[in-house]
């Protein structure tokens, strides 16, 4: 699983096409659950205007099962597809966008509402600061004393931490380890210690 970006912090845009009002409304969400309720929040602060769109990425960014849209009552295809391609070219995770449209009087046609959805989460985008959110894979290791110091190299070597420490017989470690440095950090296991040093991995 590799690492990716996510928001640090909510954003609000809004621009104007032949005088309809977009405003995107992006932030932060872990799953799709959050995603619902930001949706549902968005809906009832706007809820006279004429449709409140969304799209979003509420996870890994390429886990479909984290991907959702829809046009609310947009003609289909013109809104949350759109949208969502956006958000997905941009490769973030963890992100939810509404788009809220107040008509202005002058119809737009398909290709300008497809252009007006996407341009306005571009424009969001454009505004937001994101941070890298690292995967970190977590192993319980059965170490002996003389390994210790060792180990606890190749860990800090590695990016990862140590969260539990548990001495007996050996020495037992809980390590959270990047997960783009887990092959590396479990060749160095093996070649150090021969043998003599357990490695299970937690779910």
């Amino acid at each position: 699983m590799p690492d990716y970006l996510i928001p640090a912090a909510s954003v609000p845009v809004e621009q104007y096409i032949k005088k309809s009002q977009f405003i995107c409304h992006l932030r932060p969400t872990e799953n799709r659950q959050q995603a619902m309720e930001f949706i549902a929040g968005i809906k009832e602060e706007h809820k006279d205007a004429n449709h409140n769109c969304w799209a979003f990425v509420a996870g890994e960014p390429e886990d479909p099962s984290c991907w959702g849209m829809n046009d609310d009552g947009e003609p289909k295809g013109c809104a949350g597809k759109p949208m969502f391609q956006v958000l997905h070219h941009h490769g973030a995770g963890e992100i939810c966008a509404v788009v809220t449209r107040y008509f202005g009087g002058i119809k737009l046609g398909t290709g300008g509402m497809a252009r007006g959805y996407s341009s306005t989460v571009k424009l969001a985008l454009d505004e937001m600061e994101f941070k890298k959110k690292i995967i970190y894979v977590r192993f319980q290791l059965t170490v002996p004393y003389s390994m210790q110091k060792s180990v606890v190299h190749f860990v800090d070597g590695c990016g990862g931490d140590i969260d539990e420490t548990t001495y007996g017989a050996d020495i037992s470690l809980t390590t959270d380890i990047p997960a783009q440095q887990r092959d590396q950090f479990l060749q160095l296991i093996t070649d150090a210690g021969r043998g003599s040093i357990t490695v299970k991995k937690h779910d």
